[in-house]
């Protein structure tokens, strides 16, 4: 009887808890995002640069295990890169991301570079070595057993408009949506999913600094466990660009059917800065 039972218990496969990485997971979305797959059963790693957000994950959460990297710095991104290589995956999220209010602040350089690094290079950074990564893991049947293999990036419904008066920020977040479809097939062959969200505004504590401590005036805002459910119900579903709010969604697509002209106008006489900002 005992040696039927141990044979019964030893048939019974065993798999490993689906690790998921999270590129700027130490605050707003991507810790969200984080948190929910921690309480999901998932296995998760997050990076972020702020020691001080990095030092409560680890007193809150001492089961998510944490990175510090600044994704500006190439060399140090890539030392990071190399060293998470050995680790099995099944799910990378690129969720960081740099803002600046171009209608109000002139665009300095320091600001600019931060930009375009965070929100164009590191991306590329990262897509590119965790596509490769994803690659080989295809091959293997016991990645095939849990959840599909994917590649998840947080643009913004900025980058949705075709505007060629459009900001650094929603430029680069226009790149970030072309690069992501572009990954998206090559990476179908492998059978490797790739999704793009693009949201309006989420009540996150960095969008509340922007807009001194209350962000509740942006239009369709939305809080972070709304946020939550559209991203992962676009991840069921494996939609390949993700639009939310459903409101913001109807309104950008209007205003992308306006001819150009027009819409250059609309846009630029609400987006123009005034002069003599710095």
């Amino acid at each position: 009887m005992n040696s039927k039972m141990k044979d019964f218990t030893q048939s019974i496969p065993t798999h490993k808890p689906s690790h998921l990485i999270v590129f700027g997971g130490t605050s707003g979305l991507g810790l969200a995002l984080a948190l929910h797959h921690h309480q999901l059963g998932w296995q998760v790693s997050v990076v972020g640069h702020s020691m001080e957000k990095i030092d409560n994950i680890n007193s809150q959460h001492p089961n998510i295990v944490t990175y510090c990297c600044d994704l500006m710095d190439s060399v140090q991104t890539q030392s990071l890169l190399e060293s998470l290589s050995d680790i099995s995956f099944q799910r990378v999220i690129y969720s960081a991301g740099s803002y600046t209010n171009e209608r109000v602040y002139r665009l300095n350089q320091a600001d600019s570079d931060k930009m375009l690094a965070i929100n164009l290079q590191a991306f590329e950074q990262v897509f590119r070595w965790a596509s490769e990564q994803l690659k080989r893991q295809s091959y293997s049947s016991d990645c095939k057993e849990n959840n599909r293999l994917s590649l998840i990036c947080i643009a913004s419904i900025a980058g949705t408009m075709q505007y060629p008066y459009a900001s650094l920020y929603a430029k680069s977040k226009r790149a970030m949506i072309a690069a992501a479809s572009a990954y998206r097939a090559a990476l179908a062959p492998y059978d490797i999913q790739v999704n793009c969200i693009a949201s309006g505004y989420i009540d996150t504590q960095a969008l509340r600094d922007l807009n001194d401590g209350d962000a509740s005036h942006k239009p369709f805002i939305i809080n972070t466990q709304t946020a939550v459910e559209n991203v992962m119900q676009a991840i069921d579903d494996d939609i390949e660009l993700a639009i939310f709010p459903r409101s913001m969604r109807y309104i950008t697509r209007a205003l992308n059917h306006l001819p150009k002209p027009v819409l250059n106008w609309i846009l630029r006489s609400r987006l123009d800065k005034p002069t003599g900002y710095s």
